[in-house]
């Protein structure tokens, strides 16, 4: 993918921030422990532990079921096992951080205090304020599965550490956990959106429709980001992926496809990671496997890869340049419905067009994304398109 340095904003996507109605019997911050009370060390980790913001579950409909792991959720959206209200929490935090903790003399239990009283602020501050975060996403590998499953939630952990949760298939579906790096503005792709999501989960229901694949046949995913398309199609349609981005994305992606290496090959399939450029489709390596050789993938695969005016004309080339040339190629697109991305999207229509490609299938649905400058509770509804291409 090509990237402007723009810095991006809720609003830029079209996502209105927005904070949720509080319960009513949630608690105050002056009923938490307070300073002035000099309270003992562990009574103040466990309320840390209580106003942390793990990311919630991005599907529409959840269902009654059993969580995959203990940081793992049975609800849609995941919630807080104490609810207390946003209202002064951030000085609250900084009151802690602030305090030299005098009366507590384990300076392993402050620093332990500190720490988790400095995540809690960020978590506060929106997404791209957070440090590295780790989610579990659960897909179906069946057509005949709910695309909705209350397995797939997304849990944080602190200071890089990974998430103990299983990737084994758990009653047809499949785990895969993602290490996201904490946000910058320019690299997007640190993060899993709303729409790389739901074509994860539409890949299984699609399978029976899309071209068959020559055994030995690599697929192609353009702007891979975190991986999670890439990686549950591999393993749905047991083949090769080539999972490609930008350079300064790569790194990333081949933590996660090391996580998932073995998930993914018990269902027959495997992943690779390479960089690629849309300005430079052709100068793509990897070794042993591709030399940048034009019109070798009989399925390319795209989530949520257009952020500004130059991106159609580029996706389409690229999606033009690696697809082959019969008629039973075809490319696989989800983007979401983004009021700002009326004309890019118009544009991305023409230049398929331009390039011989045209829509052979396409619909619209809806999922959940938290990009937010607030607190990460918060989820935006977002409508995604997709859309499947075909050589004329």
């Amino acid at each position: 993918m090509h990237a402007s340095a723009k810095q991006l904003t809720a609003k830029d996507f079209g996502l209105a921030d927005g904070r949720e109605q509080e319960d009513e019997e949630a608690l105050d911050v002056l009923d938490l422990p307070q300073l002035h009370q000099r309270p003992r060390a562990e009574t103040l980790l466990m309320t840390l532990a209580d106003l942390s913001s793990q990311p919630a579950s991005w599907d529409a409909t959840p269902r009654n079921g059993t969580p995959t792991s203990p940081l793992s959720g049975t609800s849609t959206p995941l919630r807080r096992k104490r609810k207390i209200r946003s209202q002064g929490i951030p000085s609250y935090l900084t009151k802690i951080i602030a305090s030299p903790l005098a009366w507590i003399e384990d300076d392993e239990q402050k620093e332990c205090i500190w720490e988790a009283a400095a995540q809690r602020l960020s978590e506060r501050s929106g997404r791209t304020a957070m440090g590295s975060i780790s989610r579990t996403f659960v897909i179906p590998l069946q057509p005949d599965l709910p695309l909705s499953h209350d397995h797939s939630t997304g849990t944080t952990m602190t200071n890089e550490n990974e998430i103990d949760a299983s990737t084994d298939t758990i009653d047809g579906y499949l785990n895969l956990t993602l290490r996201e790096p904490a946000l910058t503005g320019d690299d997007l792709g640190l993060k899993t959106w709303a729409s790389s999501y739901l074509l994860a989960k539409r890949v299984a229901v699609l399978q029976h429709t899309l071209p068959r694949l020559p055994q030995h046949a690599s697929i192609l995913e353009l702007g891979a980001g975190t991986g999670l398309v890439g990686m549950a199609a591999a393993a749905i349609l047991k083949r090769h992926v080539i999972m490609t981005d930008l350079p300064e994305i790569v790194p990333n992606l081949q933590h996660n496809a090391r996580l998932s290496t073995e998930a993914i090959a018990l269902h027959g399939g495997r992943v690779d990671c390479a960089v690629l450029d849309w300005m430079q489709p052709g100068a793509f390596f990897l070794d042993g496997m591709h030399e940048g050789q034009a019109h070798t993938f009989p399925l390319i695969f795209a989530a949520d890869p257009i952020y500004g005016p130059e991106h159609p004309r580029l996706l389409a080339q690229a999606i033009s340049y690696h697809l082959i040339e019969n008629s039973d190629a075809c490319a696989v697109v989800e983007m979401p419905l983004r009021d700002a991305y009326v004309a890019e999207r118009e544009a991305f229509r023409q230049a398929m067009s331009d390039v011989g490609l045209v829509l052979h299938e396409d619909g619209q649905e809806t999922g959940f994304d938290d990009w937010s400058s607030a607190v990460d509770d918060d989820l935006i509804e977002v409508t995604c398109w997709w859309s499947v291409w075909k050589r004329r």
